[in-house]
């Protein structure tokens, strides 16, 4: 039997693939226990507790973009989080630890490098992150999205396994509403995105007298909140606005099509459903989530727009020319459908109990 830590935090592009690695894990009779290891009080707390999964916290501070002295601030708590990790990890008689990147799992796989603990990493995007690429010298296995992403890590370590999809969202059938409405779904990852958020307000007057019927489902994040709840209301704009979609199969289940970030969970998530996608990448996220857009936009899946080149003008042109075009519509749909990998879940997860089985068979024969 054994016990399994994923550790996972930052943003929900990386709690997300750990959720559904866990829901492939636990069904499985020869695991005993898994925990998730993450920050107090972050996002992954929140999230983790959802699922009813254990959780435990360390310490992290993150590095990169950072000035001296959040640099120096940032060491020193991966070096408490180290001390907290090597201690939980021992406490709860770990045999594997799976990292989905992020700072948050250096502390937590350096301490199981320490105490030789397996370690698996999970990678979402096209261009690898720092924690990663790092950390990928003292992994077993590195299971990729994209075959982008081999070259960054050491030879042989790869597997190409997709990004794991949460069950809820495998399993999930889409509702036929036929009222002639094309219902839009706003993300802007889990904090939101203002330059989003700002985009969609400004595209309503270029939309509101076109004659399809449009509905929006706008995640705002908790900042932008009430000021876009407002404009709303004010504008009579149609739809329902919300902070953070906690079911985003529930909101998947109702909607046409996704504009919003380009993170590697969301992408994963919406090929699974086959919805087409107006992509406008994250500026700040060193590059990754343009190469991810990129990706998909160059299989037709997708529109890709820089946020320096979003004006609410030319999201509503893109919007009206999708709608018009059904023909392009359903080639969207085609091409998003097919990039999607519903067995990475049960690959990483088999994979990770490969490892420990052949772990333990040359321990018993030593």
């Amino acid at each position: 039997m054994y016990r399994i830590a994923i550790v996972a935090g930052g943003s929900g592009g990386h709690i997300f693939p750990g959720i559904a690695v866990a829901q492939s894990l636990e069904v499985c009779p020869k695991i005993e226990k898994i925990i998730f290891v993450g920050r107090k009080a972050g996002l992954e707390e929140e999230i983790v507790s959802h699922y009813g999964f254990l959780f435990y916290n360390v310490k992290a501070g993150g590095l990169v973009g950072k000035n001296f002295f959040a640099r120096l601030k940032g060491s020193w708590e991966i070096l408490i989080g180290l001390k907290q990790a090597l201690k939980l990890l021992r406490q709860e008689g770990i045999h594997l630890v799976l990292g989905t990147g992020s700072y948050v799992s250096v502390p937590v796989v350096m301490a199981a490098r320490r105490l030789h603990i397996p370690i698996v990493l999970q990678e979402q995007n096209a261009v690898p992150g720092k924690a990663n690429r790092i950390l990928s010298r003292w992994a077993e296995k590195i299971c990729v999205t994209y075959p982008s992403s081999i070259g960054y890590f050491p030879m042989g370590k790869c597997l190409l396994t997709g990004n794991p999809v949460r069950k809820e969202i495998l399993n999930l059938k889409k509702k036929k509403i036929e009222d002639g409405t094309f219902r839009i779904l706003i993300l802007g990852g889990s904090q939101g995105a203002r330059a989003i958020n700002k985009a969609v307000c400004e595209a309503w007057p270029y939309l509101k007298n076109y004659s399809y019927k449009l509905k929006f489902l706008h995640q705002t994040g908790k900042k932008d909140f009430s000021k876009i709840k407002g404009i709303y209301e004010k504008e009579k704009i149609p739809g329902e606005v919300i902070p953070f979609i906690k079911d985003m199969s529930s909101a998947y289940a109702q909607v046409d099509l996704v504009v919003g970030r380009a993170g590697a969970t969301t992408l994963a998530e919406i090929a699974i459903l086959g919805l087409p996608s107006i992509l406008i990448p994250y500026p700040w996220a060193t590059g990754h989530q343009l190469y991810n857009a990129k990706l998909i936009e160059k299989t037709g899946a997708g529109i890709c727009i820089p946020q320096e080149e979003l004006t609410g003008k030319k999201l509503a042109d893109i919007l009206v020319n999708l709608v018009k075009n059904q023909n392009r519509l359903g080639l969207m749909i085609n091409a998003s459908r097919s990039l999607g990998k519903p067995e990475a879940a049960d690959l990483i997860a088999n994979l990770c109990i490969q490892i420990l089985e052949e772990k333990s068979y040359a321990l018993a024969v030593a």
